[in-house]
């Protein structure tokens, strides 16, 4: 009997080529085999378990009379397939479907730009007719045959222009709809996130009575879009609030072709760019040159708006909910030591891998370094949901530690804790606290109507918080802090 052991593969972008090459590994092993010795061989007793966790169980061949040189050789194939399986650079697939505002000013390709240039690499995909919805979608066999001919990562699925309102069918029907592509789209892709685009809806004219309907029907898209979440699984991007917000907070950034059309200009489909990748990535744009043909200052109103709406809030746009993130805290406890704390939601399990050999499953660990043989190393974390893997990735020097800021922990005071209401953050020096969130004590993020930092920046109120014990989370000078808070 020859027994091939598991093998496990938690590379994030690996899940696509070792489904393609397990399938070739079987042929090319089962044919070699069969034809040498065709009265000799059982077939493969052949298990893959697809997905971010990517694990081949096992490979049995019962085998009669068999030399060392057929061993070998077939040891040989074995190796050399799995090691062009974990070394090959596959990217991730992403899928659009969608209608014309989704295709504007190519917003697909501007994603897929922004992705690439921050360290996703990705491949996109589009299936965009002009002027269709939910309804044409779920009857169209070329969409469920391109949903077949890949496996992909990421599926983004926009309703039509009438169906998010609710003005062309009941939202009822649109979200029976939205099962059966969901439906589909798992079937083949079993491991795919998908995602829903809620769409904005423009306004009609330059009159305050326009802008009130817009406001009413951006409201009725975005609770429309919340029940589609909530009755079928899928988190939403909310292209619409970043629209909503953008128009709010300067209104002379206009992200339409022009009124009384829903189509969004060169400034539309940037912010929907920067807005999708900031929800499926689940982090921010930095440093980038990708600017969408728009002004520096244009664009970075645009990323900021993005990031400000889809980051802070969620919770809200039930991505927290229906999707895992990996992340963590760490702070300096000596020159050579870290304490590393998981700040990831919903998740089953975690792996912490130190680049120094040393692993653990632990929720909290505190890790030493030895910089003296080497003078960095690559931290990487893990959490696992369903067959999906997320990541987090820190290099960390002994030259970084030794910074202020990173030993800045131990001069953060908070207080009254416990508190029945307000909540004082010193420190000893006078460091802006910025981006606070709160977490439960199991994890998720704390809706921020709940609380609020006030106008001192130190001070935040918790009166509309549940009784309880939370996490508050912080930053100063760009490094986030957590500690624990108790609401009486």
């Amino acid at each position: 009997m020859f027994y091939f052991k598991p093998t496990i593969y938690t590379d994030y972008d690996t899940k696509k080529r070792v489904e393609t090459l397990v399938f070739k590994l079987y042929q090319l092993t089962y044919s070699l085999i069969f034809l040498a010795f065709t009265n000799s061989v059982k077939k493969p007793n052949f298990q893959v378990n697809i997905g971010r966790v990517f694990t081949v169980t096992h490979v049995i061949f019962v085998i009669k009379p068999l030399n060392n040189m057929y061993k070998l050789t077939l040891l040989a194939l074995l190796a050399t397939q799995f090691v062009i399986a974990q070394t090959t650079d596959s990217p991730l697939n992403v899928l659009f479907v969608g209608n014309s505002l989704t295709y504007f000013n190519n917003m697909p390709q501007q994603f897929e730009q922004i992705a690439d240039e921050q360290g996703h690499h990705v491949t996109v995909d589009q299936h965009t007719p002009g002027g269709t919805g939910f309804v044409h979608h779920v009857a169209n066999n070329t969409l469920y045959q391109k949903f077949r001919d890949q496996v992909w990562d990421y599926v983004i699925i926009q309703p039509g222009s009438n169906e998010s309102p609710g003005f062309s069918y009941p939202i009822a029907e649109t979200i029976t709809r939205g099962k059966k592509l969901r439906d589909s789209i798992i079937k083949y892709s079993p491991c795919a996130s998908i995602h829903y685009y809620e769409i904005s809806y423009g306004i009609v004219n330059n009159t305050p009575a326009s802008f009130i309907q817009y406001q009413d029907r951006q409201t009725l898209i975005k609770n429309n879009l919340t029940q589609m979440a909530n009755e079928t699984g899928i988190p939403f991007i909310p292209i619409g609030e970043c629209f909503r917000g953008a128009m709010e907070t300067d209104d002379s950034q206009f992200l339409w072709v022009n009124y009384g059309d829903i189509h969004p200009n060169a400034k539309g489909s940037y912010l929907a760019a920067c807005a999708f990748f900031n929800g499926i990535f689940k982090s921010p744009i930095v440093n980038t040159a990708q600017l969408g043909g728009l002004s520096n200052s244009d664009a970075l109103f645009l990323r900021n708006q993005a990031e400000s709406t889809t980051l802070n809030n969620l919770d809200d746009w039930l991505i927290n909910t229906y999707t895992s993130t990996a992340n963590f805290d760490y702070t300096a406890t000596t020159s050579s030591s870290v304490s590393f704390t998981n700040t990831s939601t919903n998740y089953d399990n975690i792996h912490w891998d130190f680049g120094d050999g040393v692993t653990s499953t632990s929720e909290n660990v505190n890790h030493n370094f030895d910089f003296t043989t080497n003078a960095s190393y690559t931290v990487l974390m893990t959490a696992y949901k369903d067959c999906k893997e997320h990541h987090k990735i820190v290099t960390i020097t002994q030259a970084l530690l030794n910074t202020e800021e990173y030993l800045l922990e131990n001069k953060i005071i908070l207080f009254p804790n416990p508190t029945s209401d307000f909540l004082q953050i010193n420190t000893t020096k006078a460091n802006a606290i910025d981006k606070v969130i709160l977490y439960d004590i199991l994890g998720k993020q704390v809706s921020q109507k709940d609380y609020e930092l006030m106008n001192d920046g130190k001070t935040v109120n918790l009166k509309k918080l549940s009784v309880g014990v939370y996490i508050i989370s912080f930053t100063i000078n760009s490094k986030r802090h957590q500690f624990k808070v108790v609401r009486i």
